[in-house]
């Protein structure tokens, strides 16, 4: 409960007008407009290697990955641009499917190498977030970056819970003989894990990133604020190039990339938001009490 009452306590201060300013200049002073889109960039680079990662980790349990990967890649319409899902979905049936067994062992490879590039990218804009410069080793950083890419993977896997999660809810019905209500409690109750699972990720991101030695916690303020920026921004890209843009009339066949690359900004930039809120958090305290609370790692 104290750890509940701290969290909002942290929260209404970040949250506050003279906080959120100081935020906002953090947020251009360390060029999070510029290191969103390098995290664009690489993010993009990994993203196509990591379906054929996923694809490979999956065919160890499943006859057709490919399958629910492409379920995974519709549902999210309405969330992503209806042209980036296109673009997965073509990707999924044109290329995975066909694929052998070498090229996704090669995709494997991408995906460490071009996912190292991506983390790299994490990791400096959290150390420049709380003014530290990087000192731990390079197998260090590797390591960090392998369980990064991890993470990504049980994200996907929340997101799973989302999507299939009405089959899950009426299979545990059957198996259990529980009342009807609980499929409905189950419906709302996905929704909330994948949402807190998302949180969670971000949190353990802005622990692990920084090379500094700082307390745990299980939920933070900058990790939810990310997440919830992550939706809005997303649900209002789609709005907006459903309703408004006409990418496809300006880059032509480029256009569904474009949009994806767009998504992938908005998104890479709420995660910077994220740490740059923990960081004024820190900092504020720090003001707060007289003493460092950030300091870099040994």
């Amino acid at each position: 409960m104290p750890s509940l009452v701290g969290f909002f306590s942290d929260l209404k201060s970040v949250l506050g007008l003279g906080a959120l300013k100081r935020v906002g200049r953090k947020v251009l002073d360390d060029d999070c407009l510029g290191l969103a889109g390098q995290l664009a960039y690489f993010f993009l680079l990994s993203l196509f290697p990591f379906l054929m990662f996923l694809v490979a980790l999956a065919g160890f349990a499943m006859d057709d990955p490919e399958s629910i990967l492409r379920t995974l890649a519709e549902s999210l319409r309405g969330f992503l641009p209806s042209d980036a899902v296109g673009l997965l979905v073509n990707y999924i049936d044109r290329t995975l499917r066909g694929a052998t067994s070498g090229v996704l062992f090669f995709g494997v490879l991408a995906v460490f190498w071009s996912g190292w590039a991506a983390a790299d990218a994490i990791i400096k804009a959290t150390n420049r977030a709380y003014d530290l410069q990087e000192t731990r080793p390079l197998w260090k950083l590797g390591g960090l970056s392998i369980l990064m890419i991890l993470g990504f993977t049980l994200l996907v896997a929340a997101l799973a819970l989302v999507v299939f999660g009405p089959q899950v809810g009426r299979y545990v019905l059957r198996l259990t003989g529980a009342v009807e209500v609980f499929v409905i409690f189950w419906g709302a109750l996905r929704w909330a894990l994948a949402f807190v699972a998302v949180t969670f990720a971000l949190s353990v991101l802005y622990y692990v990133a920084p090379n500094a030695d700082l307390s745990f916690k299980w939920i933070t303020p900058g990790g939810l604020v990310a997440t919830v920026l992550m939706g809005i921004s997303s649900v209002g890209l789609n709005v907006y190039v459903a309703d408004f843009g006409r990418y496809g009339q300006i880059y032509g066949s480029l256009g569904a990339v474009i949009v994806l690359m767009l998504w992938l900004y908005v998104t890479g930039l709420a995660l910077l938001v994220g740490a740059e809120m923990n960081a004024v958090l820190t900092r504020l305290a720090e003001e707060r009490k007289g003493v460092e609370l950030v300091r870099p790692e040994t």
